[in-house]
């Protein structure tokens, strides 16, 4: 996708949730690992208030991916080496384990790696 569809994706679903863009209500489980906690509530959070690290979660854990990727690439072209809570370069990390083809991801990998 071209850079500058990228930027109109982004705009148009900043004020969406995971969940109005799929349909799908996740109910709040229970006894929940921390991952699934997590996942869930994000899947109700607007997609334009994502942090670093709730992208590197959502993509790592491949929920909602497709829809969150030209959110992790505006990210990824301001600064590659952003930082979720884990290290530099974790959301690149995440994102090249689910795009590895991905050529924009690559170059971005290799300029800073």
């Amino acid at each position: 996708m071209p850079k500058n569809d990228e930027g109109r994706v982004t705009a148009s679903l900043a004020n969406k949730t995971l969940e109005e863009i799929d349909g799908q209500r996740w109910p709040t489980p229970c006894c929940a690992s921390y991952i699934e906690a997590t996942t869930t509530s994000l899947r109700k959070k607007p997609l334009g208030q994502f942090t670093t690290e709730d992208l590197r979660i959502m993509i790592a854990q491949d929920i909602g991916a497709e829809v969150l990727k030209p959110f992790a690439l505006a990210v990824l072209r301001e600064d590659p080496m952003a930082e979720g809570d884990y290290y530099p370069g974790d959301l690149l990390e995440a994102a090249l384990k689910r795009w590895p083809e991905d050529t924009i991801l690559q170059d971005l990998a290799t300029q800073h790696g």
